[in-house]
């Protein structure tokens, strides 16, 4: 496996010829435009030649720069922060960033609530009513959606858990999933690959599995009942959660709605236990 082209390039930089440096200076700042550019259009931002190019391209060990992109696509997809970052964002004028952040998070949120079904939902929002025991995953960054998640459900109805718990093995808690239960796999890019592993488990001991992940999955196959998708894309290096969270927030009203005078009840006796554990002024 190839390393990192910004990494080879750091190491090699010291030998590299002005021309080249040049092009190397670009690539390590926004690695990202790789994906996104031709060899052209970044030798002409570095100033610099197509021959510089060429040789610096096979000074890094790659055949051309098809494969360098190819890399670059591939790290892209995986979520590599580095390479998720673009030069077009830095364009000097804030209010111009601003609108084109604002404008980024209304897309994601459009495109993710259009790929929503209506049965789907319907069928959803039951399993979360029915189910014995709800289970929610998430790592890394997908552990903050999860959190939201288990926080809503846990207002609406008993029985919701948030896995991993710090320092505990998470085999040790889903030795009690079993058959009538639902597992919630929260997992945006970077997915660690337990995950997969977790929803087939899950449905072989016949609990329900929902996925909520982003348009780069592919091993959905199989893997669970639902599959929500959420459009993560942004403007900067960070992906965005704001669509994730404003789906996760719409299925915890949706699963209100289905509960009625049940989810009223139950957060009416939270509200009174707030007032009996709140701290005197």
């Amino acid at each position: 496996m190839k390393l990192p082209i910004e990494d080879r390039l750091r190491e090699i930089y010291e030998e590299l010829p002005r021309s080249e440096r040049l092009l190397a200076d670009i690539i390590i700042d926004f690695p990202g435009d790789l994906a996104t550019h031709s060899i052209s259009e970044l030798v002409e931002r570095a100033n610099t030649s197509n021959a510089a190019a060429t040789r610096l391209i096979k000074r890094l060990g790659y055949k051309d720069f098809r494969e360098i992109r190819k890399q670059a696509r591939d790290a892209k997809a995986e979520g590599s922060p580095r390479y998720l970052n673009t030069f077009d964002h830095h364009s000097g004028d804030f209010q111009s960033e601003i609108k084109q952040h604002v404008d980024c998070e209304m897309q994601n949120l459009l495109r993710s609530f259009e790929s929503l079904n209506e049965d789907t939902v319907r069928e959803i929002t039951g399993c979360i009513e029915k189910a014995r025991n709800i289970w929610v995953i998430g790592y890394g960054n997908s552990y903050m959606p999860a959190m939201y998640l288990r926080q809503q459900l846990v207002q609406l109805r008993p029985g919701v858990e948030i896995l991993p718990r710090p320092g505990q093995a998470i085999e040790k808690d889903l030795s009690g999933l079993t058959e009538g239960d639902l597992l919630v796999v929260v997992g945006f890019r970077r997915r660690k690959e337990v995950i997969y592993k977790l929803m087939k488990y899950a449905q072989e001991v016949g609990a329900g599995v929902l996925y909520v992940t982003d348009q780069s999955e592919d091993k959905t196959s199989g893997l669970a009942n639902w599959t929500l998708r959420c459009v993560v894309r942004s403007t900067s290096l960070f992906d965005s959660y704001i669509a994730a969270f404003s789906l996760l927030n719409y299925i915890c009203a949706s699963v209100s709605d289905r509960l009625g005078r049940a989810a009223s009840d139950r957060l009416s006796k939270a509200e009174r236990l707030r007032d009996v554990f709140r701290c005197p002024d």
